[in-house]
């Protein structure tokens, strides 16, 4: 966005909030006279306005130029321009038959005039009229906005693909389908959508839930950018919620302080964690957690406030197999989890995840899973945690099993060098979280075990070690 042109157009509406000439150029004023009257008037019907807007200010579609284009008289004529514009939303009224045509009409104005470039919460507030907000719910409840480029979508059924993954709990799903649902440009809509979204957030969520329409919310997405999250609290729709999680994490990964999104981000997930889509949330967003990232941030506070039904489907969601990276940020969560609960609680959830890496076990029960090294997972932290609290006798003797289990491997048979190879690593693999777990008992502050080091040259050779996870 030109930065020369937002500081202007902020200003050039700042000052047309206030008194001053109000005046449409000549053209424009003959053209809205010219609108029939009767239903609301398709967008295409009032593609002649903004092409003689752009006549009158070349610069709205040029915004780099703004510059060299806009004197002063052009600017007095463009604030008279906004100021019209904004006079015809603060009395309007549906009163009379050119009433919608009237209203689309202005907010195409103040929209290709620069409203996307103003504090249009400021500007909302001037407008004080609660026919304005009806007659806005009412454009967007009955929009039809198609897919972007008409007739040439990405994907054909995006917005049936949408609902059905909606209903099967398939998140994922969701998050294939989402990034090629783009909505048409329709400037009189941004501009509805904006102005609602101040002056009454609910109508707008009310709206858009009777329109049920994938390629609407979508274009409410990108025109409320950071906001949309603040928008998808207020929807009824699970879709625009989980939609809104990419858009959190992308806001607090640019630092945009917009909104508190740690605390934006928790009230969803206890929002959804009331429902049937949980389950489905946790899969789509906890396969692969990665450090830094606000659900780590917000999730252990929400885990603290659950019940265990919802920590077990939160441990179903990481891929266990290869998820060296994930050990870190799963660690962070965790203890950032015990924290917020008592000893039980974590010692509960300790429990849940121990029965499922024993499950698992290093993909013993999967087809072809190979081990050519010890390996990290990642449930190493609540693991750990689980043979911390077990009784130092008891742990004493699984130590010394496992230890005795890894040295007289090679009296057992095996069909294969390879499964040998790789029972070995995965008892290697077992043995290092009880090594740490009594560590963590004795009082160590590190909440993961040390990186996996190769063995000596000799073991190294015989047992064909290579870390498929070993960071280059």
């Amino acid at each position: 966005m030109n930065e020369a042109f937002v500081s202007l157009a902020r200003e050039v509406f700042a000052a047309a909030c206030g008194a001053g000439p109000s005046r449409l150029p000549a053209q424009t004023a003959q053209f809205i006279r010219n609108l029939d009257g009767g239903a609301t008037p398709p967008s295409d019907s009032l593609d002649g306005l903004g092409q003689l807007l752009a006549e009158d200010f070349p610069f709205v579609h040029q915004r780099s130029l703004v510059n060299a284009q806009c004197d002063d008289a052009t600017r007095s004529k463009w604030e008279a321009a906004v100021r019209a514009g904004l006079a015809c939303l603060r009395s309007w009224t549906p009163c009379n038959p050119l009433a919608f045509n009237e209203l689309c009409a202005a907010l195409l104005i103040v929209e290709m005039l620069g409203l996307d470039s103003a504090d249009v919460k400021h500007v909302a507030a001037q407008l004080g009229n609660d026919a304005l907000a009806d007659g806005l719910r009412r454009l967007i409840c009955e929009a039809e906005v198609s897919a972007f480029p008409r007739g040439y979508p990405r994907i054909p059924d995006a917005e049936h693909q949408i609902k059905l993954f909606e209903q099967q709990g398939n998140f994922l799903g969701v998050s294939h389908v989402l990034p090629h649902a783009m909505p048409e440009p329709r400037p009189m809509l941004w501009a509805a959508v904006r102005l609602l979204w101040r002056l009454d957030p609910a109508k707008l969520a009310d709206a858009v839930a009777i329109n049920d329409s994938l390629f609407l919310t979508q274009l409410i997405r990108f025109t409320l950018h950071d906001d949309f999250a603040a928008f998808a609290l207020l929807a009824p729709t699970m879709w625009v919620k989980y939609a809104s999680v990419e858009d959190m994490e992308n806001a607090h990964r640019r630092g945009s302080a917009a909104h508190n999104w740690d605390d934006l981000l928790r009230q969803l997930l206890l929002q959804v964690a009331d429902t049937s889509a949980w389950s489905g949330w946790m899969d789509a967003l906890l396969r692969a957690p990665y450090g830094g990232s606000l659900m780590c941030i917000a999730l252990p506070k929400v885990l603290a406030s659950l019940q265990e039904h919802h920590w077990t489907a939160f441990i179903a969601a990481p891929h266990l197999s290869y998820s060296k990276r994930a050990a870190a940020p799963m660690a962070a969560i965790m203890a950032a989890f015990a924290q917020e609960v008592g000893e039980s609680a974590a010692s509960a959830m300790w429990s849940i995840c121990f029965d499922r890496w024993t499950d698992w076990n290093y993909g013993k029960n999967e087809h072809q899973v190979y081990l050519f090294a010890p390996t990290a997972c990642a449930f190493d932290y609540p693991v750990a945690m689980y043979y911390s609290q077990m009784p130092s006798h008891e742990r004493d003797e699984l130590e010394a099993a496992l230890t005795f289990a890894v040295d007289t491997i090679e009296q057992q048979w095996f069909n294969s060098s390879t499964d040998l190879i790789t029972e070995r690593n995965r008892l290697l693999s077992r043995l290092r979280l009880v090594v740490h777990g009594r560590k963590l008992a004795d009082g160590d502050a590190e909440l993961l075990p040390p990186e996996i080091r190769p063995p000596s040259d000799y073991t190294r050779v015989r047992y064909s070690y290579h870390d498929v996870q070993a960071q280059v």
